[in-house]
């Protein structure tokens, strides 16, 4: 059977699908994309005082139309067993149906067996088989999954769907109201001959009144939209993240993305807009943490001035609240911006290295922006480095450290704890390691990101004259100030201890 979309080749042994090609898309090697080519599907039945399995019995009767095939399977007692594929036209979408009539004896299909090796489809092995499991919904609107990392095996009850996930397919059977006790499980092979084992045997519920058992495959690609235009919860097998991150992801981040993609523009140039626009979008947040650090560097002399002169640390801590109550600073105003900025981010680490959209979309010297980009390959392995050297994450990781250098002097130093400086640059380089194997669209957003915000810091120290600053919160002082419930708690701990 064949369509616009897809090709999928059956056997009348079993009468069960044996090769899925998607045409729209080939693999990591240039080669046809077979996203099933060793597919075990099976269904047991009880026909009179025995049981048969599908996968061994010949389906001798087969009829074929334009978008459908049937096969039957009789035997000497006159029970019938058909099954109808029918491919959907434009659509990823495979329809199918098991008839049962009976003859002169009982019949009853009792379990369905369905196991698959998935196959390799993209460049970084590893990353793929992190990103390959069994996902599965109860009420076709949301899913759970597996462990990625570790080999599970789970009872679950009642689902109607499966996914057989992958990191940009799947394959999923759905089937509502049909299964019953079901057991998944997935186990990872020793070699790189295929990525996982993933296999799945459901109970089925008998329907004794019209003996007609109605299920649908899709072997699809990992789109957002083209998943959510099922209406049935598949848009869950995308990691988008959970809550906060999700949101951003699905009302922010993505309604950006597929409308910047209608202007079919060079993805690596949608990146670039996309990083324009969340930094225009954080502008006044930022610029408002970079003028309360300011504010706390022009005090520095004064809080310095209180650790010597004050000893006790509740004393010294009353002392300091007072003059960022009557100088009108927010201790907290440098950090409180993060809040806007961190979902953000960690939306767009989850988004990039799941967007198929991006899947061997060149740019620059990276021939594919959904894995990383390699400018030297080292033919062997560094230990949690990898075995080549990702330019983008290079440069991520030098913009980060620039962004950092310059912040750093905006900041006033931690006197009390300056080794915390180090530890801020040492993260860069435990970025370096884990972005190095990741996907290179995400490390040139970074590094777009790092280089904006480092222009935004430049503009922004720029116009700011720390004589000036210090003169109008020297001027607040002389404003009366209303005290705090917390300020009079500090007051009184202090007064009560001084006691």
């Amino acid at each position: 059977l064949s369509n616009n979309l897809l090709t999928i080749k059956f056997s009348n042994l079993g009468a069960s699908v044996k090769e899925v090609i998607l045409k729209n898309y080939v693999s990591y090697d240039s080669l046809e994309l077979k996203l099933v080519n060793d597919f075990n599907f099976s269904i047991d039945f009880f026909l009179k005082d025995k049981r048969i399995e599908t996968n061994n019995v010949l389906f001798s009767n087969v009829s074929q139309y334009s978008n459908s095939l049937v096969f039957t399977f009789s035997d000497n007692d006159n029970n019938k067993i058909d099954f109808t594929y029918e491919l959907v036209d434009n659509s990823y979408e495979l329809i199918f149906n098991i008839k049962v009539e009976e003859g002169n004896s009982y019949i009853e299909p009792s379990k369905l067996h369905w196991s698959q090796n998935i196959n390799q489809l993209e460049k970084n092995i590893n990353n793929e088989r992190n990103a390959t499991t069994i996902r599965y919904s109860f009420d076709n609107q949301s899913s759970k999954e597996l462990s990625l990392l570790k080999d599970v095996e789970k009872n679950i009850k009642s689902p109607t769907w499966i996914a057989y996930k992958q990191q940009f397919f799947s394959t999923i059977l759905y089937s509502n109201n049909i299964f019953n006790e079901t057991t998944i499980k997935t186990k990872t092979p020793d070699t790189d001959e295929y990525i996982k084992h993933l296999s799945s045997e459901m109970d089925v519920e008998y329907n004794n009144k019209h003996n007609l058992y109605s299920f649908s495959f899709y072997f699809i690609p990992n789109k957002y939209a083209l998943l959510k235009s099922y209406n049935k919860g598949f848009e869950s097998l995308i990691p988008l993240g959970w809550g906060i991150f999700g949101w951003v992801n699905k009302f922010f981040v993505i309604p950006i993305f597929n409308f910047l993609e209608g202007f079919k523009l060079n993805y690596g140039v949608i990146i670039l807009i996309m990083a324009l626009l969340v930094k225009i979008i954080l502008f006044f947040p930022t610029k408002s943490s970079y003028v309360s650090m300011a504010k706390m560097r022009v005090l520095k002399p004064d809080i310095d001035a209180i650790n010597e002169k004050i000893k006790d640390p509740l004393a010294k801590q009353q002392a300091q609240m007072n003059l960022y109550k009557k100088t009108g600073v927010n201790p907290l105003g440098g950090c409180l911006p993060l809040l806007f900025q961190m979902p953000i981010l960690i939306a767009l680490f989850r988004f990039f290295p799941a967007s198929i959209e991006l899947r061997q979309q060149p740019f620059l010297w990276a021939d594919d922006l959904s894995t990383y980009d390699s400018i030297l390959d080292f033919g062997f392995n560094v230990p949690l480095y990898g075995d080549h050297i990702s330019l983008f994450a290079l440069l991520m990781t030098l913009a980060t450290l620039l962004q950092m250098v310059y912040s750093n002097q905006m900041t006033p130093a931690n006197t009390q704890m300056p080794q915390m400086k180090y530890v801020m640059y040492f993260m860069p380089i435990v970025f370096l390691f884990v972005m190095n194997n990741y996907s290179s669209g995400l490390s040139y957003y970074y590094f777009l990101a790092n280089l904006i915000t480092f222009g935004q810091q430049f503009i922004i120290r720029r116009n700011i004259d720390d004589e000036k600053l210090y003169a109008v919160l020297q001027q607040n002082k002389k404003k009366p100030i209303k005290k705090s419930k917390f300020q009079q708690r500090l007051e009184e701990m202090a007064k009560q201890k001084r006691q």
